[in-house]
This record gives structure tokens, C-alpha cells and sequence, in this order.
């Protein structure tokens, strides 16, 4: 069997301290007080990802395989714009984008963000960033950092986001001509 990344290992097996290990970004693990379909739809919606993510303000893509995602990402020192592949999709569960990934190319990267439900109303997101190529020790050395910070902003951001957009909607599910959640 070839390499098992990261991402194949369910999150209950995994280690994740430190969140910086060998060629390997990884945000905290997060705990979103919503549900796991929510948490997923906010995930995949990129033209709105403005309204919540300050690590990527600006996403443009179809939620389809090997089409680019545009993005631009602040790694601590403004935008920059980045553009990726999407490589995984798991609805619900998985969804990974990876840079061009030629042979030539100094950097290779995949990044996978994945969701697991804990709960009917609960559920975990995690981002991991798994780096290759000649250049990646370098790159890792310059901004795996940056990266880190960036993943924590996105995932706390999401947290955020979700769990408040959660709570309007069992607000208005709860007026005083409805029952209760």
C-alpha cells in the first residue's frame, strides 16, 4: 500500500499535536455546536465565504472535481491570490484541493478539510495541509507557521459563523406559535 495521508485516518485515531509536524499544517481540531450538513453547506458555499473566513476571504469555484478554486488567502501579510484543484469531494464529510502538483514543481500540497458529526447537532472540522517537492522543507520553514494561524482563523471563523447561524435558526423555530427544537 502507498502513503496513507492524514486525512484517510479518522479523526478519533488521529494525533494532532503538534499541529506543525514534518511537511504536515494542521488547524485545532474544532468543535461546532451545529449540525454537520450546516457546517458542510457554509463549507462548500465559496461565494460567501466573504461573510465569514478572514483567512480566505475570496473563494471562487464549482463544488466539482479538478476544476480550480480561486482564492485569496492572508498569511499574515495581505492577500495573496492562490489558485488550487479540487481533488476529494465527500459530501457532508470531505471535501480537498491541491496545488497544480506537476512533477517540475517545487511545492506540491493538498489540502483536506474534513467534517464528522458528533452529534445530531454537534460535529468536529478539522484542516490539514500535507506539503511535498523539493521546495516543501524551505516553504515549511518560511510559512508553515503563517499557515497554521491562517487554518485556526478559518476553522475558529467557521465555528463562529455556524454556531450563530445555528442559533437564528432555532430562534425562529421557537417563536411563540412554535414548539420548541
Amino acid at each position: 500500500m502507498g502513503r496513507q495521508y492524514r486525512w484517510q485516518i479518522p479523526l478519533s485515531e488521529r494525533r494532532f499535536a503538534p499541529m506543525i509536524e514534518g511537511l504536515t499544517v494542521s488547524s485545532d481540531v474544532v468543535e461546532i455546536e451545529a449540525p454537520a450538513a450546516l457546517v458542510w453547506d457554509v463549507l462548500v458555499d465559496f461565494a460567501n465565504y466573504g461573510k465569514w473566513n478572514t483567512f480566505c476571504p475570496v473563494a471562487e469555484a464549482e463544488l466539482v472535481l479538478d476544476t480550480p478554486i480561486r482564492m485569496q488567502v492572508d498569511l499574515g501579510f495581505g492577500l495573496q491570490e492562490q489558485v488550487e484543484y479540487i481533488c476529494l469531494i465527500e459530501p457532508g464529510y470531505r471535501v480537498a484541493w491541491r496545488m497544480e502538483n506537476r512533477p517540475e514543481d517545487p511545492i506540491h500540497a493538498v489540502r483536506t478539510q474534513t467534517i464528522e458529526p458528533l452529534g445530531k447537532n454537534c460535529c468536529s472540522y478539522v484542516s490539514v495541509d500535507e506539503f511535498g517537492g523539493p521546495g516543501a522543507e524551505e516553504m515549511m520553514g518560511a510559512l508553515g507557521k503563517p499557515v497554521e494561524t491562517g487554518f485556526n482563523r478559518c476553522a475558529y471563523d467557521l465555528k463562529a459563523y455556524c454556531e450563530k447561524r445555528f442559533a437564528a435558526m432555532r430562534m425562529r423555530c421557537s417563536g411563540p406559535d412554535r414548539g420548541v427544537m
